[in-house]
């Protein structure tokens, strides 16, 4: 069997798919899996597990001969957008299969019309594939940094012996991120023998380098430092990540790492919360959540409590509890 997989983004919404690829692997040992997918995740793509070929989607002709030169067993579209559309149009494929988005019942969430829930993203994905195995129940999904590791990642050697937590302090909307005066406080409260890495891409440099201000001594800051391989590798050796409703979030998950993940606008009734058994969700829960989908530039009441009300010390505690579990 030779399947194509479509997740073109974003890195959280990719990293979930490795589920689907694991049951394709464990129900077809012998089958070839081509994953398209954007460039700059073709990295994500490979640690999820060996012999996947990666497509890299283009908005050009070209891409579209490449793809019409492979024929396919079957096409898998977890993306459900007009550019997967197009690609599951295009490929060669005796069958195809695409997920169900529940957009619907997704803005009923968001617009407070409904009191149910989606209890993952990953069940929305393994509908697409009800017909092909039917009753197929989903594992945690996990990526294997060391599939693509060429050079080790160290944490400094003067932190021996500390406890050290990874802090991804950006994110993509505001409302999405904790706010940069709670985390100085949370950073006052700090124990003696911890220690901080500020992660996130170049443009959360600043960010980072405005909540360390006079915590220079316990923290370095390593925004747009690695690439996400060596990144991943990095997160395999800390005690803690902390980060927003994020696609960092969801490495440290795969990753099998003590983590804790902070909701603001959004909340875990949208399907986001971490798959895994070592994450601690702090979320405000309050009346107005989740006011959007993916996140604002702004709070819609002015208020911005959903992040507010989970204070400096409430982290703290949350953390001292996790590096003791």
């Amino acid at each position: 069997m030779h399947f194509l997989i479509i997740r073109l983004s974003s890195l959280g919404d990719i990293i979930l798919t490795q589920a689907v690829v694991a049951a394709l692997r464990r129900n077809f040992p012998n089958c070839q899996i081509t994953f398209v997918c954007k460039e700059a995740f073709q990295d994500i793509v490979q640690m999820m597990g060996s012999n996947i070929e990666v497509l890299c989607w283009r908005e050009n002709l070209s891409f579209f001969k490449e793809l019409r030169e492979q024929q396919y067993d079957a096409v898998i579209d977890l993306h459900g957008k007009l550019a997967s559309h197009l690609i599951t149009l295009f490929a060669k494929a005796s069958m195809k299969y695409r997920y169900h988005k529940q957009r619907k019942l997704r803005q009923q969430i968001v617009k407070h019309e409904t009191e149910e829930s989606i209890s993952s993203t990953v069940d929305l994905y393994f509908s697409a594939l009800t017909e092909l195995l039917p009753g197929e129940s989903w594992e945690q999904p996990k990526l294997y940094p060391h599939l693509l590791l060429k050079d080790e990642v160290a944490l400094p050697a003067e932190w021996q012996g500390k406890k050290v937590i990874a802090i991804f302090a950006g994110a993509a909307h505001f409302t999405k991120t904790y706010p940069l005066a709670q985390y100085r406080d949370f950073l006052r409260l700090a124990k003696e023998d911890w220690r901080f890495i500020f992660l996130g891409s170049e443009v959360e440099r600043e960010l980072s380098e405005a909540i360390r201000g006079s915590f220079e001594a316990i923290s370095i800051n390593k925004c747009g430092a690695f690439d996400l391989v060596s990144l991943a590798s990095l997160l395999q050796k800390v005690d803690l990540v902390i980060s927003s409703d994020s696609g960092p979030m969801h490495l440290a998950a795969a990753l099998g790492c003590r983590q804790i993940a902070i909701f603001g606008s959004t909340h875990p009734r949208l399907g986001f919360a971490p798959l895994n058994p070592k994450a601690e969700v702090l979320c405000a829960d309050l009346h107005c959540q989740p006011c959007t989908l993916h996140g604002r530039d702004s709070c819609p009441l002015g208020h911005w409590y959903c992040m507010t009300q989970i204070s400096p010390q409430m982290l703290f505690e949350t953390v001292e509890k996790s590096l003791l579990s």
